[in-house]
């Protein structure tokens, strides 16, 4: 339950009462719509209202491109203001009750200060995303040629620990998932042996896997040629499913709908993966949305 609220309750009353009577007349034309070709529309409202979207942290500051960053005036400076931010997004819509962090991106130091203003602002906490694409200041090993794929056993097990520091820092927010993207591949024909840094990736990954609380999910998430030009380890739907079927039940893919191959549409995806298993977890480019 929010108990403090960034927009006074009061202003955002008004202006829904300025569309209130145009929103429920539309709502009963789409429903005789609907109705006639057999279709009852509460029955989507309730489908629907089963749904919540998590946002990403990242999501409320101002991106970057492949060259540079260009800040925007008034952006989060840190987590809590992102917080903030989040907490607008869900008291305008009603159903975004949930952040979902980035690590390191998002790490502090008290784990309980950041929870108990996420009571306060009534946000929980979603999938944990771990960071292994970047090196990241004072880290030893680097992973500019890898990371859980990574030739060296000791990069691959910086990564490793990473995504179980992430899984024990979520424990403390009350997320129960953890999702992974590695930047891992190739740039060049014959830089790398493909099945063997598949291999690694699944070894590595079978450690994380086995750190997991019985109730948290693993996410995994693919991308075709990013950021190797060449190759990329987790490259598209068929491997992601591989990899969930070798890690286990509580392994699931996630399909990125801002970074499925040119000329194939997401909901190939979608179904090419859910009637086999229960394996997808939806992200709109950058919005997470869970299945229930």
């Amino acid at each position: 339950m929010m108990t403090e609220k960034i927009i006074e309750t009061s202003t955002v009353e008004a202006d829904n009462d300025a569309w209130i009577k145009a929103l429920r007349e539309d709502y009963q034309a789409l429903g005789a719509r609907l109705a006639r070709r057999g279709v009852d529309i509460d029955g989507i409202k309730v489908k629907v209202s089963s749904y919540g979207v998590a946002v990403p942290s990242w999501g409320v500051g101002t991106g970057g491109t492949r060259f540079a960053r260009f800040p925007g005036a008034g952006e989060p400076r840190h987590i809590f203001d992102k917080m903030e931010d989040c907490a607008v997004i869900q008291q305008l819509t009603n159903a975004t009750p949930k952040v979902s962090l980035h690590i390191p991106w998002d790490r502090v130091d008290d784990a309980d200060e950041l929870k108990a203003r996420g009571d306060a602002l009534g946000l929980g906490f979603d999938a944990i995303n771990s960071n292994t694409f970047q090196d990241q200041a004072g880290q030893a090993k680097s992973y500019k040629f890898g990371s859980l794929s990574h030739s060296d056993a000791a990069t691959r097990q910086q990564a490793v620990d990473h995504n179980i520091e992430c899984i024990e820092f979520g424990l403390k927010l009350g997320s129960n998932a953890l999702t992974v993207w590695v930047g891992d591949g190739s740039n060049f024909p014959g830089q790398v042996n493909f099945a063997a840094q598949f291999d690694r990736y699944l070894e590595a990954m079978k450690k994380v896997y086995a750190a997991l609380p019985d109730d948290w999910r693993l996410f995994t998430e693919h991308k075709i040629y990013e950021p190797a030009f060449y190759s990329t380890v987790v490259q598209d739907w068929g491997t992601n499913y591989m990899i969930a079927k070798e890690l286990g039940d509580k392994a699931y893919c996630l399909v990125d709908l801002g970074h499925h191959a040119p000329t194939v549409k997401y909901r190939d995806d979608c179904v090419a993966v859910d009637p086999v298993r229960q394996t997808w977890w939806v992200s709109f480019q950058r919005q997470q949305i869970w299945r229930r």
